[in-house]
């Protein structure tokens, strides 16, 4: 028999983060009391297709509607699949172009989990009101924040991989993925 001390050479490191910065999901729980939290979702909610909208034509201060997303569709040639992802590139890393209140109904219409954008809040900064996040968060329906690198993704449908920490809360930061063929 062989004993290793276990208490000898370790690393202890610690991480403090604002969770709501960088690429991360919001659920439920980050408006609504008593929604879900990451917690509450199976990993395969975080990972899906998904299909990917042009929407590079917006300027900032302007806001996607249903109008425009159908448009993308149709421009991309397929339409958007029920459960699956849909991620907005509006080429604004900042939070320049947002989801309208109507733009999202049109998704939840179209029956989507998760709908992911390149800027940094899916509402901007000009909506304080949060009509995006009431409509997707109020029907579970997930919010990705902050993608990168969109413009790199020479496919309109791929795999998306999401994962979030595992963590009690309502936003964790993730590190998303787009799987190619």
């Amino acid at each position: 028999m062989r004993i290793v001390d276990l208490s000898d050479r370790f690393s202890w490191e610690q991480c403090k983060m604002d969770v709501h910065a960088g690429t991360h999901v919001d659920t439920p729980a980050f408006l609504f009391e008593d929604g879900k939290k990451i917690e509450d979702f199976g990993l395969e909610r975080f990972m899906t297709d998904a299909a990917l909208l042009d929407l590079t034509l917006k300027r900032p201060g302007e806001s996607i509607d249903d109008e425009d997303l159908e448009a993308a569709e149709e421009a991309a040639g397929l339409a958007l699949r029920e459960g699956g992802s849909v991620i907005l590139f509006t080429g604004s890393s900042s939070s320049g172009v947002c989801l309208s209140g109507n733009g999202a109904e049109y998704l939840e219409f179209k029956g989507v989990g998760l709908v992911g954008i390149d800027a940094a809040d899916i509402d901007g900064t000009e909506f304080p009101e949060r009509a995006a996040h009431k409509v997707l968060l109020g029907r579970e329906i997930l919010v990705l924040e902050g993608l990168r690198n969109l413009g790199s993704v020479d496919a309109s449908r791929f795999r998306l991989a999401c994962f979030p920490l595992k963590l009690s809360g309502a936003i964790s930061p993730v590190r998303a993925v787009a799987l190619l063929d």
